[in-house]
């Protein structure tokens, strides 16, 4: 039933939705073979004991309100709607009323400085590729060279996002050299923009460990790109075609205050009376 689930009916989500969904199934599946049953015959009270065993070994709302939403879109396409009914959920936190957690200024130098400082022409040309269009990890690693269109004064960028919505993104003179100088040392004739050590197209895990080798989280670069957009003051219609966010309302909780702006609103408070 999950193969055919993943077949039929996920058609028109990413690949990584139907990863992260059926993974979560697969999860619900194990718990349901070792309380008797299994994902063809759950009843409503095991999708309800289900969830108030994941709140109980500690998981967080995010994570519990993403496996609700897998086994919600499971249950309408199983015909077992009445397994969804008045189900209890812990409540997520709302996002957009949250900072995304971006990099400061000497942050951001500085990892700009540490990654070329290896010497990594590959390496380098990532991070200003993230850094500066914001791109996410899964559009970075399926970006081709045909993808790529760069002169002397002008470069751009086109990517296939979330729910396949293609968009083009301006390169700027610093990321424009990055990837000249990683292309000029390349000597194959692979479509990928991006090879691992081994000649291969890289993966989002290469990807995500090379950055958190510096001590941060790749997605803190998209949002970094998108923070420091907001507050150059550029519009939120500009943002959100550059960023490819579907909704202008999650764009908002970009100019929510961090609690590094807080701590310096509360440090000068008062020293210049």
């Amino acid at each position: 039933m999950l193969v055919q689930f993943q077949e039929d009916g996920m058609r028109g989500k990413s690949a990584t939705t139907i990863k992260t969904y059926v993974y979560c199934l697969e999860q619900f599946d194990k718990w349901l073979v070792g309380s008797g049953t299994n994902i063809e015959e759950f009843s409503r009270s095991d999708v309800q004991q289900y969830i108030d065993y994941l709140a109980a070994k500690k998981k967080s709302a995010s994570t519990i309100n993403k496996i609700w939403n897998a086994i919600k879109k499971y249950c309408k396409f199983a015909g077992k709607e009445e397994c969804m009914e008045e189900i209890s959920i812990v409540k997520a936190p709302d996002y957009k009323k949250e900072a995304p957690e971006a990099l400061s200024r000497n942050e951001r130098n500085r990892l700009i400085r540490e990654i070329d400082r290896t010497s990594n022409k590959r390496d380098f040309a990532i991070l200003m590729v993230l850094l500066n269009t914001g791109v996410r990890v899964s559009e970075l690693v399926s970006i081709d060279r045909s993808d790529i269109e760069m002169s002397e004064r002008k470069g751009k960028l086109t990517v296939v996002g979330k729910g396949n919505k293609e968009r083009s993104i301006p390169l700027n003179g610093e990321v424009r050299r990055a990837i000249d100088k990683y292309l000029h040392q390349r000597t194959d004739q692979h479509p990928a923009l991006f090879l691992s050590n081994r000649g291969k197209r890289i993966s989002v895990r290469t990807v995500q460990n090379l950055i958190h080798k510096y001590g941060y989280h790749v997605h803190q670069l998209r949002h970094t790109f998108i923070t420091d957009l907001q507050r150059s003051g550029a519009d939120l219609t500009l943002i959100q075609s550059l960023s490819g966010h579907s909704s202008l309302g999650m764009l908002s909780r970009y100019s929510m205050p961090t609690q590094e702006d807080k701590q310096k609103a509360v440090e000068i408070l008062y020293k210049h009376e």
